[in-house]
This record gives structure tokens, C-alpha cells and sequence, in this order.
């Protein structure tokens, strides 16, 4: 009986108290948002500290549906540049448009039962080319113009020559390299004009969309040229003065 009477009713208290159980909730809760609060104190000091030094913390902002880098024509690039800036932006999203029209002759052709065993490299072109183009060409584009360097502007210029040759090369759409129809080319019109008219006015399309990215590219470089060759010149007085 002794030993029935020291038991305490109580004693698992916290255990059946659901208002003890909240508190502590409450408790962690503020713990982490104390955390938080530390955290964010701490980088906001080292942004004070980056500025106050002359560093450019540079935000991210491109693209706006899920930001990975900083792009801001009108912030970082030169009035006299930003035309030339804008239109290399504009052969950029080109890219993404021709090789996903590209995609859907290609979709186009395979679900025809014509030929379909050239899928795969349109796939490939839509889903390595524009981040290929934007890290390859255009990025080094942008940096040459925002800090006139001449190791970005030589990247732009080799891998840009490419850029031209291959987007010339599909408008065409010869006969080699698996017989053409992974690219939605001038003479893939033609071939289909016969039998799939559809088909084919959905190549010349795709064979206009690629020859118009050609020239707008190909007046991007000319551009980029004169101004690289420009500065250079600038640069060469200066030197000898």
C-alpha cells in the first residue's frame, strides 16, 4: 500500500498536458527564428562591407522564372553597345526558337512514318543549344562589352563563327550527315514537296526561320568587329600618348 500511495498522479504531467506540448513548440519555434535573424544580420553585414569597399554584388535576375545570373543591358552595357547587345539577345532566343521548330518537323516526320530514326539529334540541338549558345557566345559577348576584354571578345568571335556555320548548314539541309532530316532545311522542302505538302511547308518554315537567324547573326559580328577593332585602335593611342 506504501508503495501504491508514493506513486504521483502527476508525475507524467508534461506527457497528457497538451498545453506543456505547445510551449515547447512555441519555444523552438522562436529558437529558429532567432537563428534566422542571426543569419540574415550576418550577410546583411557582409553586403555592407562588400559595398562599402567598391565591390558590385551583382543579383541575379535572368531568367525572371527562375534567376541564375545577373543580365541587365541597360545597367551594364555602354549606350553606344547595347543596340548590338540587343540583337546578339534576340539571335540568343533565336536559337531557342528554330531548334524547337526544328523539334517539331522532326515529331513532325516521326509520328508520319516517314523517317523518325533522326529524332534523337533534334532533341539533342533543342536541349544543348540555347544554354550552349548562352554560355558559348553570348555570355562572353556581354562581359567583352561591359568590361572591354579581350579574351572574352575572342571566345564570342570562335564560337560565334560556329554558331553562323551550323545554323547556315541546317537552313540548307543537304543531303549528308543521316540524310538531312534532323534539320528542317530548304531541300527537305523540297523532297517532301511531292507527297507531304504539310510536311514540307513546315521545312521551309523551319529552312526561313534558320536563314533569318544567319543574318541577323552574321550583322551581330560584323558589329562586334568594328567595335573590337575601334577599341583596339582607342586603346593603341592611348598607349602612345
Amino acid at each position: 500500500m506504501a508503495g501504491h500511495h508514493d506513486q504521483n498522479p502527476f508525475s507524467q504531467e508534461d506527457d497528457i498536458n497538451p498545453f506543456s506540448k505547445l510551449q515547447n513548440k512555441r519555444n523552438e519555434l522562436q529558437a529558429k527564428e532567432a537563428e534566422l535573424n542571426r543569419r540574415d544580420e550576418i550577410l546583411r553585414r557582409k553586403e555592407d562591407a562588400l559595398q562599402r569597399s567598391g565591390a558590385v554584388i551583382e543579383h541575379k535576375n535572368w531568367p525572371t522564372f527562375y534567376p541564375l545570373v545577373r543580365h541587365d543591358i541597360p545597367g551594364d552595357i555602354p549606350v553606344h553597345l547595347q543596340r548590338i547587345q540587343y540583337v546578339a539577345y534576340a539571335t540568343l532566343l533565336g536559337v531557342l526558337i528554330t531548334l524547337g521548330w526544328n523539334l517539331l518537323m522532326s515529331i513532325a516526320l516521326f509520328t508520319s512514318n516517314i523517317v523518325g530514326r533522326y529524332i534523337f539529334f533534334s532533341i539533342v540541338y533543342f536541349l544543348l543549344g540555347p544554354p550552349g549558345a548562352f554560355y558559348f557566345w553570348y555570355r562572353p559577348l556581354y562581359r567583352a562589352f561591359k568590361s572591354n576584354n579581350g579574351m572574352n571578345f575572342g571566345c564570342f568571335f570562335f564560337n560565334y563563327t560556329y554558331h553562323i556555320v551550323f545554323f547556315a548548314f541546317a537552313a540548307i539541309g543537304p543531303r549528308i550527315l543521316f540524310a538531312g532530316f534532323h534539320f528542317a532545311g530548304i531541300l527537305n522542302a523540297v523532297d517532301l514537296w511531292n507527297g507531304h505538302k504539310g510536311l514540307a511547308v513546315m521545312s521551309l518554315i523551319g529552312s526561313i526561320l534558320f536563314a533569318f537567324e544567319v543574318i541577323l547573326s552574321v550583322w551581330v559580328m560584323r558589329q562586334v568587329y568594328r567595335q573590337f577593332r575601334n577599341s583596339g585602335q582607342k586603346h593603341s593611342i592611348d598607349i602612345a600618348l
